[in-house]
């Protein structure tokens, strides 16, 4: 077995109505100045809403998220994010 270092950071979920209003908090939270918003294809107008809240925290909108993400597309959002 190879040596290798995990660190699992504790999840944190925000839910219910009006959860989006805390969006910008959680954010900051993070210690992030911008964001990557990630969705499926399908579900690419609420993904903008959210990145149009956000405005200039918003760091895009990646809409080709799918379960089980390729190393491809994981790569190709962060290039997005880095743009």
């Amino acid at each position: 077995m190879k040596d290798f270092v995990y660190n699992g950071q504790p999840s944190r979920v925000i839910f219910g109505t009006g959860a989006l209003a805390h969006l910008e908090r959680e954010i900051d939270l993070l210690g992030a100045r911008r964001a990557l918003v990630l969705s499926t294809p399908e579900q690419m107008d609420q993904a903008q809403s959210v990145a149009d809240r956000l405005g200039a925290s918003a760091a895009g909108v990646f809409a080709r998220a799918i379960m089980h993400v390729p190393i491809e597309t994981a790569r190709e959002a962060a290039m997005r994010r880095a743009a």
